[in-house]
């Protein structure tokens, strides 16, 4: 499936990293957004990748740097297990590629650090996890929790 702008061309062009439960919660998300094309992925195991392959009629990379060094990839999403999102989103931010990260970002105040400092350093914007901030029922929750109508917040 091929989403495209107003301009005929995806806004977010992404490769994934890391073909497991995350990626596949979030997929039909991506699929459905108008500015989103599935360009490539990338997983260990094999199997993952010649599925994705079938199901998408894209290239699945044997290696993060091989599939950040595909010129039709503007942005990566980060899914794979949390001790390698240091290492995968650097090696994305030094090929220029825009990083979304699962949560948790990192597993180290300074494994965090080291990534929000080589975004910017390369040009590109990091965002950590898909959010629900604006889904509708949390949207509701909010405003319901500024009227007051329950009383004063006390714990989250």
């Amino acid at each position: 499936m091929t989403a495209v702008n107003s301009d005929k061309k995806p806004t977010l062009r992404l490769g994934v990293i890391g073909l497991g439960g995350a990626t596949k919660q979030i997929m039909p998300t991506f699929l459905s957004h108008p500015e989103v094309q599935i360009v490539a992925a990338t997983d260990l195991r094999p199997e993952a990748c010649e599925r994705f392959t079938a199901d998408f009629n894209a290239p699945a990379y044997a290696n993060i740097e091989d599939l950040c060094r595909d010129p039709a990839i503007n942005t990566v999403y980060i899914a794979t297990p949390h001790q390698w999102h240091k290492e995968h989103a650097l090696v994305a931010a030094s090929h220029g590629k825009h990083i979304i990260v699962e949560k948790p970002m990192a597993l180290t105040v300074e494994d965090c650090d080291a990534m929000t400092q080589a975004a910017p350093r390369n040009g590109v914007h990091l965002m950590v996890g898909h959010t629900h901030s604006f889904d509708p029922p949390v949207l509701k929750m909010r405003e319901i929790i500024r009227s007051g109508d329950l009383g004063a917040l006390a714990m989250i």
